[in-house]
């Protein structure tokens, strides 16, 4: 008998001991959830298009009067234009957490449900041709890691806090015809003649260490407001593939920023050879960008950059799919002194 009391001793503290564990990770995860939700370097904020609109644009961003590279719409061949967005119609999240000690790692998966949308532009009246319209459905899927950790609180009843340490880049896409090699950002300078001089490389992001890329929160990649900076992406596209004009340039690429609906832009970048881009069709897709400012009032503010390319193939034909990936890189701008 004393070996059976013995026994279901052993029985009754471990089905409390498993209670309070449990107990304690739902606790920690409602927590890393609710600092995902109020971070303003994660979530998608800022990478609908809602619809169709001109190719480079902004919308509720300080740029201080200066001067932005802004065109209307693509080259889509003599007479035409083009004039492309993407809808959101339906997203989805899951966060599978990975809890040791004072240290958590978050794998966030989204699903995107929408549409792509295009329109043909009559180039003598800017008027949509209908029949050169079209749109196509599709679905991505978009992956990141964020690393937390667990800092001492003796004002909370637990006795600490968690806080985000730092994140990958967020990526993934449509398909599997195209993707991204890098990302770069480089520093310019005007020289006398007003002419953009490329002068140093300020940031880098390489294919190869994507997934454990981590970022860390408290140092996120600063640009100065106001300051002109080159973007380059180098794209991978397994062909075969199909241009809109004659450079032979298979996919678009164009880098999306901002906070929310209500503060966000597009730049497009050219393989074409034109502007700072040095070879035609090189797949290195470069563009001129001004560095927007923080916003009225703020010295400083995290914004995320979407860096995004479309193959052209399976676009424009109606059975081929929707070929797309997507880098998402937080960034912070800082108001010059």
């Amino acid at each position: 008998m004393k070996h059976i009391n013995i026994f279901l001793s052993i029985i009754v503290f471990m089905v409390f001991s498993c209670t309070d564990t449990s107990q304690d990770n739902m606790f920690d995860e409602s927590a890393l959830i609710m600092l995902l939700d109020q971070d303003e370097a994660a979530g998608l904020d800022g990478f609908d298009d809602n619809g169709i609109i001109e190719m480079n644009y902004d919308i509720g961003l300080e740029y201080n009067g200066l001067l932005r590279s802004l065109g209307d719409t693509l080259g889509y061949g003599e007479g035409y234009r083009v004039r492309f967005g993407r809808q959101i119609t339906n997203r989805e999240r899951t966060v599978d957490f990975v809890i040791d000690g004072d240290s958590a790692i978050g794998t966030v998966n989204y699903i995107l449900n929408g549409v792509f949308m295009a329109e043909a532009m009559d180039t003598s009246n800017m008027e949509p041709i209908d029949s050169l319209g079209f749109t196509k459905d599709f679905t991505s899927s978009m992956t990141r890691k964020v690393k937390f950790v667990r800092v001492d609180n003796s004002n909370t009843p637990e006795g600490y806090n968690w806080r985000i340490a730092a994140m990958t880049p967020l990526a993934g896409g449509s398909g599997d015809k195209i993707s991204i090699a890098s990302v770069e950002i480089h520093s310019l300078s005007i020289d006398g003649a007003g002419t953009p001089v490329i002068s140093e490389l300020l940031y880098s992001f390489s294919s190869d260490n994507m997934g454990d890329l981590f970022i860390n929160r408290e140092s996120l990649p600063s640009l100065t407001s106001f300051d002109p900076v080159l973007i380059k992406v180098e794209i991978e596209n397994t062909g075969p593939e199909f241009s809109v004009d004659s450079s032979g340039v298979g996919e678009w690429v164009t880098m999306r920023y901002g906070r929310s609906s209500y503060q966000r832009g597009r730049r497009h970048l050219n393989d074409k050879g034109y502007g700072l881009d040095s070879v035609v069709n090189d797949n290195t897709h470069s563009g001129l960008m001004r560095v927007h400012g923080p916003g009225f009032n703020y010295n400083s503010r995290v914004f995320k950059a979407y860096f995004t390319s479309t193959d052209l193939a399976t676009l424009f034909t109606e059975d081929g799919g929707y070929n797309s990936i997507t880098w998402s890189i937080p960034y912070r701008t800082i108001r010059p002194e």
